[in-house]
């Protein structure tokens, strides 16, 4: 006698005793590759930020700030339509002034560490006088383009 393999209704039993096996491979998989991505990329955020070098504390900027005099730090005054720098009570016009500015040593003169140097101007941050930010960049223009940086301090108590 020879043997022969059973076909017809068992086979369609055992599709339909379970019918979404194969719906939750896919759902399976896509789970995995979702979390895999998820995974992926919060490691390459995390790299990046090990990249990231904090400053050394003596180079922090806050530090430059402790060692600035009182009379090298000014403050913005608006005048009508103007706006002033004001030094110890001495205004100077930020286009005009440029070189009574330099010779009364209002601008300091910061040497880096590759040898070269930067003018920075230091002001107090301080909000008193409501000096719009176009104000602001139109009255400080003309120092940008002639290499002086400005740079806000605030007062240590």
């Amino acid at each position: 006698m020879g043997h022969y393999r059973r076909g017809g209704m068992s086979r369609l039993n055992q599709n339909a005793l379970d019918p979404g096996k194969d719906l939750f491979a896919y759902l399976f998989i896509l789970v995995m590759v979702f979390t895999f991505m998820l995974l992926m990329t919060t490691e390459e955020r995390r790299s990046r930020e090990a990249e990231l070098k904090a400053p050394q504390s003596h180079q922090a900027g806050n530090s430059r700030f402790a060692a600035v005099e009182n009379h090298k730090i000014g403050h913005l005054e608006k005048k009508g339509s103007e706006i002033s720098l004001v030094f110890a009570g001495r205004s100077y016009h930020p286009w005009r002034d440029l070189e009574a500015l330099r010779k009364d040593g209002r601008i300091s003169r910061l040497t880096q560490t590759g040898g070269g140097a930067e003018e920075v101007i230091y002001l107090a941050a301080d909000n008193i006088n409501h000096v719009s930010l176009a104000e602001y960049f139109a009255a400080f223009r003309y120092l940008g383009e002639q290499g002086i940086n400005i740079a806000f301090a605030e007062k240590l108590r």
